[in-house]
């Protein structure tokens, strides 16, 4: 009888220290939990007033205490990239993507993070102040094809969610079209306007596209369709005069120019000068 209540007891006893374990495991999840949102709290408010360095200390302390939350990174990286750490942010942004692959609205802010180094990177200030321009612009052309690719990732993973985005689209077509890839720009703005007919921007970039590949009415269409919409679009008249005097009718282009040298386009006094004497 006596073994028979030992048994019991060291049975109830074991129960017991369970339970006291998951009370504690419980506990110091929830103090770390508690902490970690403390600081990512510290961090967005120290973010929003301009203490990035502040943000980003608070940031690390949250991700030491949770390494597995892809939103502290991704916010890391919009601390980083505000302090001109494009490196940092970049590495952040990668990580956040690679603990959330299905999250579209963290690789959508992957791009827009990335697009923002690479006009970081083409400003007249960054130009003027690079030592090596070569350099420089090695670093402007992978940054491009890194961001292609990002894009490719991203529009992949919309499809697979059935979802449309003509600004990916238009975002992977511009940079194409900077990295001498025209008619692969042309098939992305084709996409963008599939989705949005009324985008006017991807019709003026859609000919600029057209134009370089000789395509002159193709590119006069889609110029023409842009100042239907607005006949005070300077930039149009522009392109749209050099298509015509490409395609040899200088009349209606020199009078293209003309509009948008009253426009406001300098260039255009240059181009009358040389192509409508």
């Amino acid at each position: 009888m006596t073994a028979g209540v030992n048994v019991k007891t060291r049975q109830i006893s074991l129960c017991l220290a369970v339970s006291v374990i998951a009370l504690c495991v419980q506990g110091c999840y929830h103090i770390l939990a508690t902490q970690e949102t403390l600081l990512e709290d510290s961090a967005e408010e120290k973010y929003e007033k301009g203490d990035f360095a502040g943000a980003i200390r608070d940031y690390n302390k949250a991700i030491g205490l949770n390494p597995g939350y892809g939103v502290l990174y991704r916010d890391r990286a919009l601390a980083r990239e505000a302090m001109g750490d494009f490196t940092g942010a970049m590495k952040d942004m990668d990580t956040a993507v690679a603990l959330r692959p299905w999250d579209l609205e963290m690789s959508r802010i992957r791009v827009e993070a990335q697009i923002a180094i690479l006009d970081s990177l083409q400003s007249p200030a960054t130009n003027s102040a690079a030592a090596d321009k070569v350099l420089l612009r090695m670093q402007i052309v992978t940054a491009r094809i890194r961001i292609i690719e990002i894009l490719d990732k991203l529009i992949r993973l919309q499809r697979n969610y059935g979802e449309e985005d003509p600004q990916a689209y238009g975002d992977r077509a511009r940079l194409r079209f900077d990295q001498g890839d025209a008619r692969g720009a042309i098939e992305d703005f084709d996409e963008v306007l599939e989705m949005d007919y009324n985008a006017e921007w991807a019709f003026y970039n859609r000919g600029l596209a057209e134009a370089v590949l000789g395509d002159d009415p193709a590119a006069i269409r889609d110029f023409t369709r842009v100042l239907k919409n607005d006949d005070s679009d300077g930039e149009a008249f522009y392109q749209r005069g050099l298509a015509r005097i490409h395609a040899g009718d200088y009349e209606r282009g020199c009078s293209d120019l003309r509009r948008a040298r009253d426009l406001g386009v300098e260039e255009s006094e240059s181009a009358m000068e040389e192509m409508c004497q």
